[in-house]
């Protein structure tokens, strides 16, 4: 057994040693004058680009090339030709890497190399700068005279950089920290962090999450199958989504938002929204104009909202709160429940209606489903409407209440607590009446079937 275990120890022993790799490292320094009007180009491959700035009119570019074979001089002979290319012209520095070509017969021991190469540029931090990298990172820092990054398979990060930037990736993230200008971003795979940005920020995105805050002049994001925040937005924002949630915070202009199943959050917004979605849940607060949502098969939640609201639903109940203008809500087989608003008109199906302190006109249109209304208009005419059927109708009017009054039901009862000057009948198979409470400058119609209807006093 010991013989056996030696044996397989001297497998292993001798496989290791098969598989040997040698490593090679060359290292690459120049240092060149940038001229006034000059930008920096590089492009690369198979390596991080780091690039840093100073004040200084010099370029510095430091490269390492690391090299992995099966023997050192193989490592060394392929490091020894890879070539870096430094090439200046009037309008630009350009520095590219050139690797030996392997697919050639003279190189072809070469297929077994590894190798990566890594820049390090510190450059005149006015000058723009264009950087094309794949398999490997791209990361700068200071840029003021504006940057442009492309890159795949690997991360990209920009900090504290000035004029217009504009990234690309794939399959890597994209972060941006600090920009005294515009930014535009468009990746695939690969997440979007944005933040501290002076200008206005365009993304474009999917299959990943997207993150913003703090934008000074507005955000623009179109994304799908990823999450998507937006906080502290100095301007409009505007957001298309798919399967995944957008969450929406403090926006100092108008906010829309496109989603399909995937749910909607917004507040804190200074001017108008619009939520639509589908499948998923919406919920917005702190508004300060008008709200438009527009979704199906979802619940609806909102509160405060400085301007007229309308609702757009199906199977999924609809709750608002504080409306400073009309509220309109269209459902179907879902409840809805409200109050303080201007005004209400509500329709909805198999499912009950519940508003109260209402400020407005009152129109509800229902069906096999329980209707409560609250008005809270005192000393103006506000028509109240509403129709439903196989459940009853409870409306509360103010004491100093005004209404020609129209009730009518079948197979039950109508009750008012009002003095009411009538004609027509009340009974337990069914009734009709109409008459006037007060001097009747308003209109009351409520009509039911197979419910009871009510009509009674606010208050305790």
């Amino acid at each position: 057994m010991i013989k056996r275990i030696s044996w397989m120890i001297l497998g292993v022993l001798l496989a290791s040693t098969a598989f040997a790799r040698d490593e090679y490292v060359r290292t690459f320094d120049k240092t060149l004058t940038l001229q006034p009007g000059q930008r920096v180009f590089v492009e690369h491959k198979f390596g991080d680009v780091i690039v840093r700035t100073h004040p200084q009119a010099e370029i510095v570019i430091h490269a390492v090339i690391h090299v992995s074979a099966a023997d050192a001089n193989q490592a060394k002979s392929y490091a020894d030709r890879v070539e870096i290319l430094v090439e200046p012209s009037s309008s630009e520095i350009s520095i590219r890497t050139r690797y030996p070509d392997t697919s050639r017969g003279g190189f072809f021991n070469y297929r077994s190399c590894s190798y990566s190469m890594r820049y390090e540029i510190t450059m005149p931090e006015t000058a723009p700068l264009e950087v094309r990298n794949s398999f490997g990172g791209i990361s700068v820092t200071g840029v003021k005279g504006g940057a442009q990054l492309t890159n795949s398979h690997g991360n990209v990060e920009s900090r504290n950089g000035a004029g217009t930037e504009h990234l690309e990736n794939a399959f890597g993230s994209v972060r941006v920290e600090g920009n005294a200008g515009d930014v535009s971003i468009e990746n695939t795979n690969g997440s979007i962090d944005a933040s501290d940005i002076k200008g206005m920020l365009n993304v474009r995105d999917r299959f990943a999450s997207i993150n913003t805050a703090h934008i000074a002049k507005g955000v623009t994001i179109a994304n799908n199958n990823g999450s998507v925040e937006v906080n502290d937005c100095g301007g409009p924002a505007s957001v298309r989504n798919s399967f995944g949630s957008v969450s929406v915070h403090n926006i100092q202009g108008d906010l829309t938002v496109n989603n399909g199943n995937g749910s909607i959050e917004a507040a804190h917004v200074s001017g108008a929204a619009e939520l639509n979605t589908t499948f998923s849940h919406v919920a917005f607060a702190d508004i300060g104009r008008q709200v438009s949502v527009h979704t199906n098969n979802s619940k609806v939640e909102g509160e405060r909202a400085g301007g007229p609201v309308t609702v757009r639903n199906s199977f999924g109940e609809v709750h608002i709160n504080e409306v400073g203008g009309l509220l309109s809500v269209r459902n179907q087989n879902g409840s809805v429940e409200a109050a303080h608003a201007k005004g209400a008109q509500i329709a909805t199906s198999f499912a009950s209606v519940i508003i109260q302190g209402i400020d407005g006109p009152i129109q509800i249109e229902n069906q096999n489903g329980a209707v409560e209304a609250s008005s809270a208009a005192q000393g103006r005419c506000q028509p109240v409407i509403v129709h439903t059927s196989f459940a009853p109708i409870r409306v509360r009017l103010p004491g100093d209440a005004s209404y020609a009054v129209f009730a009518k039901t079948s197979f039950a009862k109508i009750h008012t607590d009002f003095p009411l000057l009538v004609s027509g009948s009340d009974g337990v198979s069914g009734g009709e009446i109409s008459g006037k409470i007060g001097s009747g400058a308003c209109e009351l119609r409520l009509t039911n079937n197979n419910g009871p209807i009510e009509i009674m006093k606010s208050g305790p």
